[in-house]
């Protein structure tokens, strides 16, 4: 009895001290509000603007049709999610991939037009490796008053190829269709001649090759290069980008194993709850000493114990935005808790549905489009492997004999030099944990389509 009273006072002294800088949280609106495990394990979500819209309709009409305000969405099991984030990185590395062999297969048309197109050089490398779990965690998720204190992980997708390699990953059909022969002329070739291996003049123009030792074409049209490749750029925002939005759209079709929740708001996620089969009790002290580390003062001793509430049974404590209040329109002027230890729970790994009942959280799934321009490939060291290059040649003559030798003279764009411009959507994954009552980041709008309904 002791202990537990030394325990409660503790605690008490934390919460109290938390409360007296608690910031203002009355702007969350989507919401994580609890984990339920029956008839299926499941997590519900609430959305303040739906209730409050709710209230003065239950006011007004006594309940009858009013708009729902909490949704539900089942379990999806973790090794599932992985398996939709791999079907999404395979789905941008096939965008990226025939976009760059489009543009060179245009670029040097009609020569690889019948190298690459009646021949397909496919490296088979176009099994996707699987993605890995990485929980997100940056500063956008929480209160300004905890920067610097939550240790921040970004979203490590890796959506670039996992080899750059000097053949396609992607089959030709994918960069070939509707690609006819072009024989506009392109360049001159340059001539130089040799005579015991000195070199005693060349008939050549001023732009140099790639290769030193090739005479320089004695005329090359660049602006026409530039065109093809512009014109690449074109079929890669419109045919490329609408395949890649169906790639996408089917990697993440709910099934039995997967099940997503859709909101409806502009520029937002696609969230699925996800569960480990194994409950997982480790992690509770590391993440506590964490948390305890990371704030210092009074939290050093306290949040253990206060993790440690879960283990006797859901607690009250944590579940108390659920209750009847009048304050803001959760019931409560913030969420409930000690708020800096709840917010410490987006550092919570992944784990089963009966601990996230417990210990007031849950990890989710989330998959969401960012549309920022880019130069693919967007890693310097992988930009070398994907220049613009036009495949010409010269010829060295070595007396006495008169025949040309081809040399390659390959022409490098500098206008693509950095990479191809894409400025459409990237369909981006990772995973977070949100405590009970705090904020689902990037959502918007209300949940819609697959998730049930329940008040």
């Amino acid at each position: 009895m002791n202990k537990a009273l030394l325990i409660g006072g503790v605690l008490t002294l934390g919460a109290v001290a938390s409360a007296q800088e608690a910031p203002d949280y009355s702007q969350r609106n989507n919401i994580y509000s609890s984990t339920g495990l029956t008839p299926v394990p499941h997590a519900r979500f609430m959305n303040a603007s739906a209730f409050r819209e709710y209230k003065k309709c239950l006011a007004q009409q006594e309940g009858q049709s009013c708009q729902k305000y909490e949704f539900t969405a089942p379990y999806s099991l973790d090794s599932e999610t992985l398996k939709v984030a791999t079907k999404l990185r395979a789905a941008w590395q096939r965008l990226e991939d025939r976009y760059y062999w489009r543009a060179m297969t245009r670029l040097n048309n009609p020569a690889m037009v019948l190298t690459h197109c009646y021949m397909d050089w496919s490296s088979g490398q176009d099994k996707t490796q699987p993605a890995h779990f990485t929980l997100n965690v940056d500063s956008s998720m929480y209160p300004k008053e905890l920067a610097g204190k939550i240790p921040e992980q970004q979203p490590d997708d890796r959506m670039w190829l996992d080899s750059y390699s000097l053949l396609p990953q992607v089959p030709n059909k994918d960069y070939c269709e509707g690609l006819n022969m072009d024989w506009t002329p392109m360049y001159l070739p340059g001539t130089c001649v040799y005579l015991a291996g000195v070199r005693l003049f060349c008939i050549e123009g001023s732009k140099a090759s790639l290769n030193p030792l090739a005479p320089k074409p004695i005329g090359f049209r660049e602006d026409l290069a530039a065109e093809r490749v512009r014109k690449a750029i074109e079929e890669a925002h419109s045919t490329y980008l609408r395949e890649y939005a169906q790639d996408v759209t089917r990697a993440l079709l709910p099934n039995g194993r997967f099940s997503p929740l859709p909101w409806t708001g502009m520029n937002t996620a696609i969230v699925a709850p996800t569960m480990t089969l194994k409950p997982d009790l480790t992690f509770l002290k590391d993440k506590a000493q964490e948390a305890g580390n990371s704030l210092g003062g009074v939290f050093r001793g306290t949040a253990y114990p206060y993790y440690l509430q879960g283990l006797s049974g859901p607690s009250l404590a944590l579940r108390a935005h659920l209750l009847p209040k009048m304050n803001d329109v959760l019931g409560l002027p913030n969420p409930p808790g000690v708020w800096k230890l709840e917010e410490f729970k987006r550092r919570f790994p992944l784990n089963n549905p009966a601990m996230y009942e417990r210990f007031g959280y849950t990890s989710l799934f989330q998959a969401w489009n960012e549309v920022t321009p880019r130069l693919l490939p967007e890693r310097a060291s992988d930009k070398p492997r994907r220049q613009m290059i036009y495949m010409a040649a010269g010829g060295n003559v070595y007396l006495p004999n008169l025949v040309p030798v081809p040399v390659p003279a390959p022409m490098l764009l500098p206008e693509f030099a950095a990479g191809l411009p894409y400025t459409g959507p990237q369909s981006r994954f990772t995973w977070v944990s949100v405590g009970e009552g705090y904020e689902v980041p990037r959502v918007n709008g209300v949940p819609a389509g697959y998730g049930a309904i329940t008040k």
